[in-house]
């Protein structure tokens, strides 16, 4: 069935005229003034829609919608300026992006104008009007709700770099260079998921909640051939001799990120950009495993472990920039950041082969950075659902990792008592690709 919406358009160079129902705004052809829109209308007709710089002007009587797809003047004549109307299902960009789910023209929020107005598409139910008291106190919204599910899938970038053995000589006694490095054990691509939800009270003004978790980073590292001695880990140091030169060592890490957030949206009707605030909290933990073994007669083995957890929570500002709007296709950019509390601990142990053991832990609240940048494309399926491909990139600063706790932590198997305290001038950088779906309704 044909759906109509109505616009009022300027054709030659006079005052705009406004719609009866009291929309003050109105489209420029692209042809400009001397080339008078006839016959089928195209996306190419219609640019920008612009608020009337005449509101208070007295309404005007609109024409009768003429064949599908078609537009025709009030009087039946291409002159000056018009009001009317067109039907039809073709896709149409207009004004700040608004369009019904099934593609037609739509009003913008100009003025608290209707993104809804007449056209109810196919997908958009009642566009708002809804039976119950919350939707018809929160006013028109099309489309209501909108859920995305994602894939994401995320590399680890920026490992800390810390020497943990060097290689060593026994014949000469000379301890050489670094052997095996934090750093080497670089993590392969994981994934999880990620789940959105936008509530729409209007055109302009919703609230959105959003949660991923992604695990498990897990890195592998195997020290050069030879023999390795400890550098100098968790303040643990020995005399080179027979109980400390190992001949493999192997390091394994592992790290995780989940982050929950609500944020309100409120939309710009001038330029396509949605501005964000809300709060957020994030959770970023990693582990480092260090076991370091000799063989020959009296096997022996080493075992270094550190795990940090960052806890934080605060609030953030962001914007989402629509940079692309087609009828089938559509391209937006998003950036959110906020300087958050972080609550950081460390727990760090050492044993070995012969039954030694020792364990410390400690914590401290500081202030961390997060930060978020992406950009997401989503091409039109059906009316109501898109299928999303999109990057995204997240950013820590503040946080405690376990290759900086090496250095502010004593394991001691004799005295003094091991102490520990607690760094938090690490870093973290996460990017990698999402993809998934997009319902709206």
């Amino acid at each position: 069935m044909a759906l109509v919406c109505s616009v009022a358009v300027a054709v030659g160079s006079g005052a705009p005229k406004v719609r009866a129902d009291g929309f003050d705004g109105f489209v420029i052809p692209q042809r400009g003034p001397q080339a008078p829109l006839r016959g089928p209308v195209r996306t190419a007709d219609v640019s920008v829609l612009v608020p009337s710089m005449i509101p208070a002007m007295a309404p005007e009587q609109h024409a009768e919608a003429g064949p599908a797809g078609d537009v025709e003047a009030q009087n039946g004549e291409w002159t000056g300026e018009w009001t009317g109307e067109w039907t039809g299902g073709q896709a149409w960009e207009v004004g700040d992006g608004a369009t019904c789910i099934d593609g037609s023209g739509t009003e913008s929020c100009f003025a608290g104008g209707d993104a809804c107005g007449a056209c109810g598409g196919a997908g958009c139910g009642t566009c708002g009007h809804g039976a119950g008291l919350f939707q018809r106190l929160c006013g028109d919204a099309c489309p209501r709700w909108v859920v995305q599910v994602d894939a994401l899938m995320l590399w680890p970038a920026n490992i800390a770099s810390r020497p943990l053995l060097n290689s060593y000589d026994p014949v000469t006694d000379v301890v050489g260079p670094v052997a095996l490095n934090a750093n080497q054990a670089q993590p392969p691509m994981s994934a999880g998921p990620r789940v959105g939800l936008i509530y729409n009270f209007n055109q302009c003004h919703a609230i959105e909640g959003n949660y991923f978790q992604v695990r498990p980073f897990a890195g592998q590292a195997v020290s050069r051939p030879g023999f390795v001695v400890e550098n100098n880990l968790a303040g643990n140091t020995f005399p080179v001799d027979t109980d400390t030169v190992f001949d493999s060592a192997t390091i394994f890490t592992q790290a995780s990120i989940q982050s929950a957030e609500i944020n309100w949206r409120k939309r710009e009707c001038w330029c396509p950009i949605t501005w964000l605030a809300g709060f957020r909290w994030v959770e970023w933990d990693q582990q480092l495993h260090l076991d370091a073994s000799a063989s020959g007669d009296t096997p022996f083995t080493n075992l270094f472990r550190t795990d940090t957890t960052n806890t934080l929570y605060g609030g953030q500002l962001g914007m989402d920039l629509g940079l692309w709007t087609g009828s089938t296709f559509n391209v937006n950019g998003i950036g959110k950041a906020g300087a958050f509390l972080n609550h950081a601990a460390q727990a760090s142990k050492y044993q070995d082969s012969l039954g030694s053991f020792e364990a410390v832990r400690a914590e401290a609240d500081g202030i961390a950075f997060f930060g978020e940048l992406g950009v997401n494309g989503s091409l039109q399926i059906t009316p109501w659902l898109a299928w999303r491909l999109g990057y995204s990139l997240f950013w820590l600063s503040g946080v405690a990792v376990p290759a900086n706790q090496l250095a502010v932590t004593n394991l001691n198997l004799n005295n003094p008592p091991s102490t520990a305290q607690i760094s938090t001038d690490g870093s973290a950088l996460l990017h990698g690709v999402t993809t998934g779906l997009e319902a709206r309704w």
